[in-house]
């Protein structure tokens, strides 16, 4: 017996000193503990990036597990699971998080972040990326996969030269096939709707045949991309739909809407045409956050569209946000005159509102924030002593903002070329035209058109701050340079009180206030005009902050305008809170006064009203608004009454949405900084 056990021991010795000298690969390891995206990354580590990563994605959905089905009429229905951990995708875009790897495979994660998938970083500045910084929000071209069929696109993609991406985009097709064929067993085991099964069966890989086939198309493409934004959905399902045939669909699209909801996802537009499908859209995103609905509007608005996008409003639904179609598609044809007419039907504001035509476009949605009360602040501190008017300060503060864009404007292309060069996008090469055709990925300038969007923060607070400073040491001197600093340092309350109230200021309509914003803001969005991107047609403005208008002002000292150090700017276009007191025509006057044609970006219009505002008064603001040159307007209509009972008891009150700097969304879930500046609004 102890011979044999010597035996066995040398045996099981050898053995393991035979297994170790034959050590897992890389790829075995990730694949071992159930990475399969990562594993793919390194399956055939010879090959480009871009083959690496669609490789990686095609292991992805051939072993990533499938999210629960509810009963409903459309597949998948909810987020979508991950691999276990190193991989994630948000909004279309690929994410590796390395933390934990090392605890599970020592080694791993030390791997992966040196890894080449990790090497690109932004450049922009950190003090101008408010609410952006090489953010691509986009949207696949839905409407080509519905006629088309991704058939249709493999036999494109067999064509390509390029063998890299023609092999990495057939790897990708064979994996959504491979899923596609897993979700079709799953539903066929759990007995789901007929129809939905036999729709799936057909569509994304042959072309749509009817309206039910091509919304079931649109939602798992949708799910393709990441969950990001919606598209032209009215009239690209217009074609497919028959109002004999179909009748009310409404209830089809609450139950893609709720999907959409449940996703975080952003924006779609209607209204560039009109069809009867614009009014059941309408209809069906009452009560829900998102999909945030963009509707286009212009003199020949249907009454019915206006009818019930009002009645939307009304009940509180935050929805739609209205646009102005003739002033958005003039002012980007004569800024891209390479658009043609027929590309520009596909217009979606993307994200929360920037400018893209869906399926055609990689558009820095908002690549950097220009943050003017910061740059403001060092300009008071390193000028204002040597500057004996309020000409030879602004001039200096004008100054300072173009150096600030031009060093933006260059580490964006620098970023652009660095993320080409790094970071390749697959599936968005695969969904976005003209990749394919031109052979080049998304992230490399691939799509159509190509532009970059760049957002000016705190525009209001650095107007208001000007009209303080002018009044209150150039014109009455009842400041000198020093104490108004000194003070302005101290974040001195009484002083601040004195600065808000201010009475040439934004949001009364003050014709001073009104002639320097538009003169400021006109030299301001030039400045985008001096240089160009890595790749693309050029650089927009606009003033879009989203939710961090609260934390872009953490950093900044006290500003004349009234703000105290670190407290929040002034939402976009709107005034700072509790300075709009002369009523909402005023108000949109002040915001019309900025020179919003040229920030094609496109800015943010916050307007919030009582709920008992009637529907034809705000029909005649949102049009007197775009009669003016004003692009956009989001309403909020509830009551200053109603949030503070809200905010007794939050869990009670989920059903409560609210327009915030671009985008809608469920007030409790707001954190308390959010709530306390949207209680501040001013309620018309």
């Amino acid at each position: 017996m102890q011979r044999v056990s010597h035996g066995l021991m040398a045996g099981m010795t050898a053995m393991a000193c035979e297994l170790h000298s034959k050590e897992m690969t890389t790829c075995e390891r990730f694949r071992k503990i159930g990475e399969y995206y990562a594993a793919g990354l390194y399956e055939d580590e010879s090959r480009s990036l871009f083959y690496r990563k669609a490789l990686a994605l095609r292991r992805h959905y051939e072993n990533t597990p499938l999210p629960d089905y509810n009963g409903g009429p459309l597949y998948p229905c909810s987020p979508l699971p991950c691999d276990t951990g190193v991989w994630t995708t948000y909004y279309g875009i690929e994410h590796i998080n390395f933390g934990t790897l090392n605890d599970r495979d020592p080694g791993l994660g030390d791997l992966l972040a040196a890894s080449d998938f990790l090497k690109y970083r932004s450049s922009v500045p950190k003090e101008h990326t408010v609410a952006g910084n090489m953010w691509t929000h986009s949207m696949p071209n839905y409407e080509r996969v519905l006629a088309e069929g991704l058939d249709g696109y493999e036999s494109r993609i067999s064509k390509m030269r390029n063998a890299d991406m023609r092999d990495g985009l057939l790897h990708l097709v064979a994996g959504i096939r491979a899923w596609h064929s897993r979700i079709v067993e799953k539903l066929r085991a759990e007995g789901a709707q007929p129809r939905l099964v036999a729709a799936l069966e057909r569509v994304p890989f042959a072309p749509a045949r009817d309206f039910y086939e091509a919304l079931v198309c649109w939602n798992f493409t949708f799910f393709l991309d990441g969950c990001d934004n919606e598209g032209c959905l009215a009239s690209g399902l217009a074609p497919y739909y028959d109002e004999a045939r179909d009748g009310d669909v409404t209830g089809l699209l609450r139950a893609w809407f709720e999907i959409v909801d449940s996703t975080d996802a952003y924006s779609m537009s209607i209204g560039m045409t009109q069809n009867p499908l614009v009014v059941q859209c309408l209809r069906a995103v009452r009560g829900l956050r998102r999909p945030m609905i963009e509707l286009l509007i212009d003199k020949d608005t249907p009454e019915d569209v206006w009818s019930e996008a009002l009645d939307c409003i009304i009940s509180g639904s935050g929805q739609p946000s209205f646009y102005n179609k003739r002033l958005i598609v003039d002012g980007l044809l004569a800024r891209f005159p390479q658009i043609s007419r027929e590309d520009m039907l596909k217009f979606c504001g993307c994200g929360c509102t920037e400018s893209m035509l869906a399926g055609l476009t990689h558009a820095g949605s908002l690549d950097a924030g220009i943050n003017l009360p910061y740059i403001f602040e060092n300009t008071l501190r390193d000028h204002l002593h040597e500057c004996g008017t309020f000409e030879d300060f602004y001039a200096r503060y004008l100054d300072a903002i173009r150096d600030a864009t031009d060093t933006v404007m260059r580490e964006i292309a620098h970023s652009q070329a660095e993320r080409a060069r790094w970071n390749p996008l697959p599936m968005r090469t695969l969904l976005i035209d003209d990749c394919i055709a031109n052979e080049c990925d998304f992230n490399a300038g691939g799509a159509r058109y190509s532009w970059s969007i760049i957002s000016f923060a705190g525009l209001v607070n650095a107007l208001d701050s000007m009209l303080s400073l002018r009044e209150h040491v150039f014109r009455a001197k009842d400041y000198s340079k020093e104490d108004f600093l000194a003070k302005l340092s101290a974040s001195d309350p009484d002083f601040l009180r004195e600065m808000k109230a201010c009475p040439v200021r934004h949001g009364i309509d003050h014709p001073e206030a009104d002639a320097l914003a538009r003169d400021f803001s006109s030299k301001v969005f030039a400045f985008t005009r001096r240089a160009m991107p890595y790749f693309g047609l050029g650089f927009i403005p606009a003033s879009i902050l989203f939710k961090s208008y609260c934390t872009a002002g953490h950093g900044v000292g006290a500003t004349p305008d009234g703000r105290a150090a670190g407290e929040a700017f002034a939402d976009s276009l709107c005034a700072t809170y509790g300075k709009d007191t002369d009523g909402p025509t005023a108000m949109l006057r002040s915001a019309a006064s900025f020179d919003l044609p040229a920030a094609l970006g496109t800015p943010v219009l916050n307007l919030t009203i009582q709920p008992w505002f009637g529907k034809q008064a705000v029909r005649g603001l949102v049009e007197g608004y775009f009669a003016l040159g004003g692009l956009q307007m989001q309403i909020t209509c509830l009551s200053r009454e109603m949030l503070l009972e809200a905010e007794k008891d939050l869990a009670n009150h989920k059903n409560i949405i609210v327009r915030v700097g671009g985008y809608s969304e469920y007030y409790h879930r707001l954190d308390d900084e959010l709530r306390a500046k949207i209680i501040a609004r001013t309620f018309n």
